[in-house]
């Protein structure tokens, strides 16, 4: 089963800006949407032109412009705005955005302290796996390209963070010393584990059965897995 679950539709949709452009058109236009989204004329503009929206600024618009939040922010629903659920439907839930970039490639830096700021996500559009325990999520960005094509340089990852064992085949945040990655954990026969990169062009790597029990049992030092990633979230299509 996969990480990531998404629609088949979910390839075959518009890229961010033309779904913006749609749904002001379908809002009543630019003057009409900034009214009543209270998004800025400028923001606004800065939407349309590319730039990514936020989990919140999106519900904002999709509610002004009466189209499906999940469209606007994933595509994954036919191009033509479908009618948003009704807003008393949306119950949030508030998930920790951390300041951390993980890297898909050998590493990036830990910071001395996670800086962090809290979103406020539907829960309806939580996968089933963070839906069941909202307490134990964490949003972090992802930068490089071993884990393409499976995760591109700029998206977004939630994980769970309450890791209690090592799901084979499925990928995780680590922190060894003070560096942050993400990489696919695979299981081997000796107890070891396999440090897998999704990109071939990366070689593997081991960690010992001992070193994997210390990351578990204690965040043990230097390595520690951080969570298992459940969900992703970018641009769909062509980049």
């Amino acid at each position: 089963m996969s990480d990531f679950p998404e629609s088949d539709n979910n390839w075959k949709t518009l890229r961010g800006p033309e779904r913006v452009r749609i749904a002001v058109e379908n809002g009543g236009g630019y003057s009409a949407v900034v009214r009543r989204s209270g998004i800025s004329g400028s923001s606004l503009n800065d939407y349309l032109k590319g730039r990514v929206l936020r989990i919140d600024t999106a519900l904002k618009l999709a509610h002004a412009c009466n189209v499906s939040p999940q469209w606007l922010i994933f595509g994954d629903s036919p191009s033509t705005p479908v009618p948003s659920v009704p807003a008393e439907q949306w119950e949030t839930v508030d998930i920790p955005d951390y300041d951390v970039i993980l890297s898909a490639g050998s590493g990036s830096e830990a910071p001395a302290h996670d800086k962090r700021r809290m979103v406020a996500i539907p829960k309806v559009m939580l996968p089933p796996l963070a839906a069941q325990n909202t307490r134990n999520l964490a949003y972090v960005t992802v930068r490089g390209d071993s884990m393409m094509p499976t995760i591109d340089s700029g998206d977004r990852v939630l994980l769970r963070t309450d890791v209690s064992d090592i799901r084979s085949g499925s990928i995780y945040a680590i922190r060894i010393d003070n560096s942050l990655l993400i990489k696919r954990l695979h299981l081997k026969t000796n107890g070891n584990v396999s440090v897998v990169s999704d990109n071939p062009a990366y070689t593997p790597e081991e960690l010992d059965a001992a070193s994997i029990r210390q990351m578990i049992s204690d965040g043990g030092h230097p390595a520690r897995i951080l969570g298992r990633v459940i969900w992703r979230m970018g641009e769909v299509g062509a980049r």
